[in-house]
């Protein structure tokens, strides 16, 4: 849980550090600030999903593990019985998990024509049309936004906006993973070559004008840098968890972890679950083997303020496992089990999160740090730094067959049980049960 930050900072920018006086030198474009957000937002909500998806997926697996460690229910008990076990899981991250192809999904295509006339008016002005951009900012910046939308899909297509071939998952590692932009003069040179700049420039060269000086003001980073990963191999969790039963060869278990802080860059983490287990050998004719079938629902919220940049992550899951197993007993000291599941996860977050400082820096949101020895005073009112952090709500999901085969030893009121787990994300796993 230490890597979630990572969900959140899908773009990070370079920019080298010069010195800053106590004065405001700063000039802040807010145009080029909002095209900025508009290109962050895009960028972080095309790749949180395969970011993070590994880790969704590992999620499924680990939390659906140590439902059971045997299959054998008694029909009748005199009394009930409790039985309280801890229980860890260890999870082996492949190769396959720690790597994806970044994309950039700027929507459909927009009719640039419709967009001038959704934000300027267009007069004819001695027998010429002359249009003229509404004066209010928030038309620019949608014209702007849209405008520039078109032109990121230019660019992509034209090979002057480069993607990587491949990209760090959460799980995954490599350092300076660059998404390269295009120039203000490539900018320009691909507005200049669409055909409705060519019609406007024939019949209203100052609507072509005001297009290429809205080009113009944009100064856009060079590149930008997808996060390098966590580099991890494998992923470590632990449960306690309650058993009840036996009515009519049934049993109900529960697991819960109260809110807490593990670790500042964690959060505040809860989990809780239950299932119910039902005894299918009960009803054979002959004791050849143990039997039962399974229904489990879980659930988990993280919520965490990671940073300086106090991004918010607000995440909820929850998670449902479906499983056959059987066991077989030996000399009463010994259960070996196996068990097919079905499981499924649905992971639904809320991100708030402002620029990254160092993008805010290259802005002028923020103060450059100075260099060695020279004086610095970051709370000048004139770098206010993002005062407007933006919101995305991203889903996930994923499906996983498991298959389990394990063992238990028995002696007296413990059970000690290890197993390991094979699908997408094969899981080992061990702990110790007493009844009481």
């Amino acid at each position: 849980m230490k890597c979630i930050q990572f969900i959140l900072c899908l773009l990070v920018a370079t920019t080298v550090l010069r010195a800053v006086p106590d004065t405001c030198s700063n000039v802040i474009v807010p145009l080029n600030v909002d095209i900025t957000r508009n290109l962050t937002k895009t960028l972080f909500e095309s790749n949180a999903v395969p970011f993070i998806q590994p880790m969704v997926v590992s999620i499924n697996a680990t939390s659906n593990s140590r439902l059971f460690d045997g299959a054998r229910i008694p029909k009748k008990v005199d009394k009930p019985y409790f039985r309280v076990s801890v229980n860890t899981m260890v999870g082996f991250i492949q190769d396959g998990m720690k790597w994806f192809k970044p994309t950039l999904d700027l929507g459909p295509r927009t009719n640039v024509g419709d967009e001038l006339t959704k934000y300027g008016t267009l007069k004819i002005v001695d027998g010429k049309p002359v249009y003229t951009i509404n004066p209010n900012y928030g038309d620019t910046l949608g014209l702007a936004t849209s405008l520039m939308n078109e032109i990121f899909r230019d660019a992509l297509d034209s090979s002057m906006l480069i993607l990587p071939e491949k990209a760090p998952t959460l799980f995954g590692y490599q350092p300076d993973t660059r998404v390269l932009l295009p120039t203000t003069e490539n900018l320009l040179a691909l507005l200049r070559a669409r055909p409705e700049y060519k019609v406007l420039l024939a019949s209203s060269p100052s609507t072509a004008a005001q297009l290429d000086s809205l080009v113009s003001r944009l100064k856009l980073n060079s590149y930008l840098t997808l996060p390098p990963g966590a580099n991890m191999n494998v992923l470590v969790a632990a449960v306690p968890q309650l058993e009840i039963g036996s009515i009519f060869g049934t049993e109900i278990m529960i697991r819960f972890i109260p809110p807490v802080e593990f670790d500042k860059n964690v959060g505040k983490f809860a989990f809780w679950g239950g299932a119910i287990r039902h005894s299918l050998s009960q009803y054979f004719p002959e004791d050849w083997f143990d039997m039962a079938a399974q229904f489990g629902y879980q659930g988990t919220n993280l919520k965490n303020t990671v940073g300086y940049t106090n991004a918010t992550l607000d995440a909820t899951a929850t998670i449902f496992n479906f499983n056959l197993h059987a066991s077989k007993r030996f000399w009463e000291v010994l259960d070996l089990y196996s068990g097919i599941s079905y499981e499924t996860i649905s992971v639904n977050s809320t991100y708030t999160y402002p620029l990254p400082q160092e993008i805010q820096l290259q802005l002028g949101l923020l103060p450059l740090p100075p260099s060695p020895g020279a004086p610095s005073n970051p709370d000048l009112p004139c770098y206010p730094g993002d005062t407007s952090p933006q919101s995305s709500n991203i889903h996930s999901a994923a499906q996983n067959i498991k298959w389990t085969i394990g063992a238990t030893g028995i002696i007296d009121a413990f059970r000690i049980s290890v197993d390991y787990s094979v699908s997408q994300f094969n899981v080992f796993t061990a702990g110790i049960k007493y009844t009481l």
